[in-house]
């Protein structure tokens, strides 16, 4: 890994442990075992830092949606594959990195709240396509009241203070809400396959 790439996948993971404000360029430098100097030569401040940090986050979430959407089997596992890889990115990110970003960071929230409001989405509408055309999802959804739902749901199940992380494991409650979600929409033949899915997973438990 060139020093470059050391240097940002240092400092998202220190991001994501603790926050944005509470790391310096010095820890950052610390960390990867080179100078700060040499941190400096390769991103001219911290801004410069979290901003392609960011980007990069962003960008991998957009792209994984792709290729799940494209490896998919159907609706249903796109969904629950997609449902997956937030749980997992969630288990590693501190809710203070987010607070940071929405208040010392405008300019790249802003980006992160386009991400939410157009990428993702737009992912959960095109799934609620594919599962209807796929007759996995009831016909008579109407898509951007449902899309949304879900999305608010997503966004719940990140809030602190709706399901506090002392009373509440992210798992659990990502399994709960998607199933709510899944057996709401589906077909008969979808929740067929939702509870595949579902004993197939408690079987491996």
């Amino acid at each position: 890994m060139v020093a470059r790439e050391r240097i940002l996948d240092t400092a998202l993971k220190m991001f994501r442990i603790y926050g944005v404000k509470a790391v310096t360029m010095f820890d950052i430098a610390r960390d990867c075992g080179i100078s700060k100097k040499t941190v400096y030569e390769h991103f001219q401040d911290k801004q410069a830092l979290v901003d392609e940090g960011l980007q990069q986050l962003l960008t991998n979430h957009g792209d994984y949606l792709k290729t799940n959407s494209q490896e998919a089997a159907n609706a249903i596992e796109e969904l629950l594959g997609s449902t997956k890889y937030i749980t997992n990115m969630a288990k590693t990110l501190n809710p203070v990195m987010l607070h940071d970003l929405q208040k010392y960071h405008p300019d790249i929230w802003s980006n992160v709240e386009k991400f939410r409001s157009e990428g993702v989405l737009y992912s959960i509408k095109e799934n609620l396509r594919r599962g209807m055309a796929e007759g996995l999802y009831r016909q008579n959804l109407h898509i951007n009241i449902v899309a949304r739902m879900r999305q608010l749901q997503l966004e719940a199940a990140f809030d602190p203070e709706q399901y506090p992380a002392d009373q509440y494991e992210m798992q659990t409650v990502m399994d709960q809400v998607t199933t709510h979600y899944l057996l709401g929409i589906a077909t008969t033949k979808g929740q067929d396959l939702v509870n595949q899915f579902l004993q197939t997973k408690n079987d491996v438990l």
